[in-house]
């Protein structure tokens, strides 16, 4: 692994455990295993490793849903798959996915008072598009009823972000895998043909 990688690997831990406030570089040079100084070699600022972070998952992210969206899978399987990876994200990421969290609020707060553009609204337009195309695929094959697709990927967006709060919320995961179960089942029932 590159150090550039490792620094934000670093990150990660420190921040998710501490919170982007509070995490200092030195904490994350110490994870690293490297020096401070090594750490400003790569990044000048804080900043500019939450700028890395932020872009690295939502390169990733979007990098998914383009292999998903070019698969050979039905748009059920595509349809199924896109939700699951993303109400099941607290299991990959762990508590990683706090700070992700907390990223997309404070993306959240810079766009609505204006003083960021936010990196995360383009990953939620690809999301949108991706959600859209997959109903479309999905009612050309008579595998989904006619819908609004628009609404229902908005629906369907909401559904997703609503799931991983409560994955953050509540950490029983027994109840939150029933809960995930029993909807993405009534959201699968509500679109099938």
């Amino acid at each position: 692994m590159d150090k550039k990688t490792q620094i934000i690997n670093a990150a990660l831990k420190v921040f998710a455990i501490q919170g982007l406030e509070k995490g200092k570089i030195a904490d994350i040079a110490k994870v690293a295993g490297i020096g401070k100084g090594t750490v400003y070699e790569y990044f000048k600022s804080k900043n500019e490793i939450f700028t890395a972070i932020e872009q690295l998952f939502v390169t990733n992210t979007i990098s998914q849903i383009e292999s998903l969206m070019s698969s050979n899978k039905s748009p059920t399987e595509k349809m199924g798959e896109i939700v699951r990876a993303n109400v099941n994200m607290h299991e990959v990421m762990g508590d990683t996915i706090l700070i992700i969290s907390e990223m997309w609020a404070q993306h959240s707060r810079g766009q609505w008072h204006g003083h960021k553009k936010s990196i995360f609204a383009e990953m939620y337009k690809n999301y949108h598009k991706a959600v859209i195309d997959i109903l479309a695929e999905g009612i050309i094959s008579g595998e989904f009823r006619q819908m609004n697709k628009n609404g229902v990927a908005a629906l369907l967006l909401a559904f997703i972000d609503g799931m991983i709060w409560q994955s953050l919320i509540f950490k029983d995961n027994k109840k939150y895998n029933q809960r995930i179960n029993d909807a993405i089942e009534a959201f699968m029932r509500g679109i099938k043909k």
